[in-house]
């Protein structure tokens, strides 16, 4: 029987999936990991986003060998990053889950006009900005998770709710382990 988990939150900027991630946070009692508390510190440094994820699973490769489950809460958008949680998945003989939050394009765009411009010199504000980093990204955040480790959830539904779902869907995966 697995008795860690490894959660990894996925998700563009402002769907609510760092909301959910630290209500998971409270509810579970497991320890969230988040790439821009990291990042926070290595925004001006050569390569400060990769240096950031490398910091960060790092990290989260400590709490998995303490036997502790993790909340690790990045946009997981490359494939390269989901790659490293599954190998420290099978590393640590936890169980993987991919919650990834989605929200419909008009909610999502008026999150982002609303963020204050001085809440971070990393965090994506406005439309126009994102459509840019979407561009850059090149659709790389498409990349397949198998079903059984995939949980998609509604950003529009409240945090509350999207934490009883969580839990109920962990909940089925220990039961059917």
């Amino acid at each position: 029987m697995i008795d860690r988990t490894l959660l990894l939150m996925k998700g563009h900027p402002a769907t609510g999936k760092s909301t959910v991630a630290h209500a998971l946070a409270v509810h579970l009692a497991w320890p969230l990991i988040d790439k821009d508390d990291i990042k926070d510190h290595t925004v001006d440094l050569p390569d400060g986003n990769a240096l950031a994820y490398r910091i960060m699973w790092q990290i989260v490769r400590r709490q998995l060998e303490l036997g502790l489950s993790v909340i690790v809460d990045s946009p997981l958008s490359y494939p390269g990053e989901f790659a490293v949680g599954q190998r420290l998945a099978l590393e640590s003989g936890a169980n993987l889950l991919v919650v990834e939050i989605q929200l419909e394009e008009a909610t999502w765009r008026a999150r982002l006009d609303a963020r204050p411009r001085a809440l971070s010199t990393h965090k994506i504000t406005g439309w126009a900005a994102m459509q840019t980093m979407l561009e850059t990204y090149d659709g790389c955040w498409r990349y397949p998770i198998p079903a059984h480790q995939h949980l998609v959830l509604d950003g529009m539904l409240p945090a509350e709710r999207l934490v009883q779902e969580v839990v109920a869907h962990l909940a089925h995966a220990i039961n059917t382990a």
